[in-house]
């Protein structure tokens, strides 16, 4: 059963390169993604992750891969963290990231990451916490509920699942 998330969302993509933003394969990360993935790996590292899911978006799997060296861990990509689909709704996204969940809770894994859109982030804390999550002074770019290469940290306790933005590139760098 999962006793700890980490929902990543996938560093800064590079909107100026005319590809779809959600369509296959989407936009690759700017100069500054990269550096964003690179300082995330570095937070991750030694927090005992035992397994990396990756939306197969390029952003979000050039994200998991930068990631994934620096913690040990090879990304597996599915397709159940997408970005939103064109004219797919949030009940639809948070109905796939629920049986996703699901699917995990039935594993023997306890400590999974999984890197993402902002959508599929918001799907998931509403999922875990019956919608009691208060994200509202969590306003970043394009209106998500994640900054570029944030990481949402989650503890399940006998209480419910406890979040919290635990990361952001602009925070001081573990080692």
């Amino acid at each position: 059963m999962l006793t700890e998330l980490f929902l990543i969302r996938h560093a800064e993509p590079d909107r100026t390169t005319g590809l779809p933003y959600a369509v296959m394969p989407g936009p690759p990360l700017t100069l500054r993604g990269e550096e964003e993935a690179v300082q995330t790996g570095h937070w991750l590292r030694g927090r005992g992750i035992e397994r990396l899911l990756s939306s197969p978006f390029t952003r979000a799997r050039v994200t998991a891969a930068t990631i994934g060296q620096l913690i040990g861990l090879e990304p597996t990509l599915i397709e159940t963290l997408r970005e939103v689909a064109p004219g797919e709704t949030h009940p639809e996204v948070r109905a796939r990231i629920a049986d996703l969940l699901s699917q995990l809770d039935d594993s023997a894994l306890q400590r999974v990451a999984l890197v993402t859109h902002g959508s599929c982030i918001l799907a998931a804390l509403q999922h875990t916490t019956n919608d009691r999550i208060d994200v509202s002074g969590h306003r970043y770019d394009y209106g998500n509920h994640t900054p570029t290469s944030g990481v949402w940290h989650g503890l399940r306790t006998d209480h419910g699942w406890h979040w919290s933005l635990a990361f952001r590139p602009d925070m001081a760098v573990e080692s």
